[in-house]
């Protein structure tokens, strides 16, 4: 597979999983990859508290991948409340 396959196999998959997030991947100013997650949903204070991020960006996937998943592990226990949506900003 080339790079770009397995770079959209990966973003389809990581918005699969992490429906809270708007997940999208592109590139920096100076043209290198970018990914970027955006929490669709109003952070509240004991969200921030916690210590989830609005945005998590990273320059390759492993390490987005790595600060998605722990910004995910604490966004668990809010999961089950009632939580304020923000509209989509990507192409749907």
């Amino acid at each position: 597979m080339n790079p770009t396959t397995v770079a959209h196999l990966r973003l389809s998959t990581l918005r699969r999983l992490n429906p809270a997030w708007e997940i999208m991947r592109g590139t920096d100013p100076s043209g290198r990859e970018c990914w970027q997650a955006t929490l669709r949903v109003e952070i509240t204070q004991p969200m921030r508290d916690a210590g989830i991020v609005e945005v998590v960006r990273q320059p390759d996937f492993l390490s987005f991948y790595g600060a998605l998943h722990r910004q995910a592990a604490i966004f668990v226990p809010f999961s089950a409340g009632y939580l304020i949506a923000r509209p989509r900003t990507r192409a749907r």
